[in-house]
């Protein structure tokens, strides 16, 4: 009796479970809705998120591809004007690249400071709009018939100090690009993303290079190729596709994330001084950094210097040639640049980053030395060629070595500081080859930049620890 009790007990409250409906019974049912809603808009969010780093980096590339190709059509239109269409020497040229790097000697460290304190996408966007209106007055000035060197040289001072901010705020980027393109399961390296933009750097300079040869000039393709007639492209034109592209990067930009801030304490005019002598001290403080700022002045007054006067020079002199000989010089260099920094691209990280930039640096200057002689122009640009393919070595080993070294809160502030080193060197280089060229022929002196070269490497190598240093990631990844 009492079993039957209780299963009508049971029965009757079964019963009045299935029959009988909170009025609060949906709130469950709502709730549950309501996670799966925010797990949804959160998985949409994060596949955002993601989406948008992985468009950052190609984005990245495609700003710094404008710069060097802008910079690739200026490497010849620049020398090309002053010595062909103006008719002037070695000085003159010097003096003309000295204006154009001058003004990093300048204000490289105040855009350094500049680079950490601003929205690095609102600056990169700012900065490339600025470097098309040069580029622009130029090309108005060829078209009119008005091309002077006191215009040739107020060009290089304003382009120039446009360059100035842009290497920290560019170069600075980069770091911040891997490090979020890591935090969503990336294998990007920063060694990898340094190498990378080098070889969008080198290709953008080629594609601006080729297209610059063309300069008031027609070329003839091979047989192979058709035998088509390709050119000339008056001069005024190529400045005026050098001022759109440089405002390319503008468009690419605004692809980026928003870049980090960085916060001193600092107010006042006085905070951009201070702010460098902590730069200053970091490099002091830190050998790796210190010898790559020396190495990197070494390469500006030897190696530059060579570069923008000697080789123009030679070109006219030598080989008798016009805009089209400077583009296959800057080509074959910058190619050879290109090979070595795919090459490069393999090897994620180098354990001995310091001893491949030595060992480059080192076979690069005694590649000079054969200009010593007047050798056919084939087997010029084969020595050339080989110039480029140190290059290419030593631009990406010594970027990741700072990039590694550099403290993350002053890391555009120790940019700029290392590309100080270059471009103090640079317009010292210029002048003191264009005058050298003039006094003793651009043969004879190609023994400056190789032997001076040689020593400051043997230095680097026996009293500074860059022979010797381990690449950081790669310890730590085979720990």
């Amino acid at each position: 009796m009492s079993d039957r009790v209780e299963d009508q007990g049971e029965a009757d409250e079964n019963g009045r479970n299935e029959s009988v409906t909170s009025p609060v019974s949906g709130v469950d049912t709502a709730l549950n809705a309501g996670v799966s809603f925010l797990k949804t808009a959160e998985n949409v969010r994060a596949k955002r998120l993601r989406r948008g780093v992985h468009i950052e980096l190609p984005a990245y590339l495609f700003v710094q591809s404008s710069w060097f190709m802008a910079f690739g059509l200026q490497m010849v239109l620049f020398p090309y004007l002053i010595t062909n269409k103006l008719g002037l020497n070695g000085v003159e040229l010097g003096l003309a690249n000295m204006a154009l790097s001058a003004p990093s000697v300048v204000f490289l460290l105040i855009g350094g400071v500049v680079a950490e304190r601003a929205d690095g996408k609102r600056l990169l966007i700012l900065l490339h709009l600025l470097g098309a209106l040069p580029a622009f007055a130029l090309a108005l000035a060829v078209s009119e018939g008005r091309l002077s060197y006191p215009l040739m040289i107020l060009y290089g001072i304003t382009i120039g100090t446009v360059g100035a901010f842009m290497m920290p705020a560019r170069d600075a980027i980069v770091n911040e690009v891997v490090e979020r393109r890591m935090r969503v399961g990336s294998s990007v390296t920063l060694q990898l993303g340094v190498t990378l933009a080098t070889m969008a750097q080198f290709v953008s300079q080629i594609c601006g290079l080729i297209l610059a040869g063309y300069a008031d000039k027609m070329t003839r393709m091979p047989a192979f190729l058709g035998g088509l007639e390709v050119g000339p492209i008056s001069s005024h034109r190529l400045l005026a596709i050098q001022g759109i592209v440089m405002g390319m990067g503008a468009v690419f930009a605004l692809l980026l994330a928003k870049g980090r801030k960085v916060r001193t304490g600092r107010a006042g005019i006085g905070a951009a001084f201070g702010d460098i002598a902590d730069g200053v001290r970091a490099v002091r403080a830190d050998p790796r950094l210190w010898a790559m700022s020396l190495l990197m002045f070494g390469v500006g007054v030897l190696v530059i210097g060579s570069f923008l006067v000697v080789l123009p020079i030679i070109n006219r002199d030598i080989y008798g040639l016009q805009s089209d000989g400077i583009r296959d010089m800057f080509v074959t260099f910058w190619l050879g640049a290109f090979v070595s920094s795919v090459a490069l691209s393999v090897f994620k990280n180098i354990k001995r980053q310091g001893r491949l930039l030595l060992t480059a640096q080192l076979l690069g200057s005694l590649a000079i030395l054969a200009m010593l002689w007047r050798i056919p122009h084939a087997a010029f640009l084969g020595i050339v060629f080989v110039w480029g393919l140190a290059a290419g070595v030593s631009i990406a080993m010594s970027r990741s070595i700072v990039q590694n070294a550099a403290p993350k809160d002053q890391l555009a502030r120790v940019l700029s500081i290392y590309q100080l080193g270059f471009m103090a060197g640079a317009p010292i280089g210029a002048a003191l080859m264009g005058l050298l060229t003039d006094l003793f022929g651009p043969q004879k002196i190609a023994i400056v930049p190789a032997g001076g070269m040689t020593l400051l490497i043997l230095w680097m190598a026996l009293g500074t620890p860059i022979w010797n240093m381990k690449n950081d990631q790669v310890s730590k990844t085979t720990r």
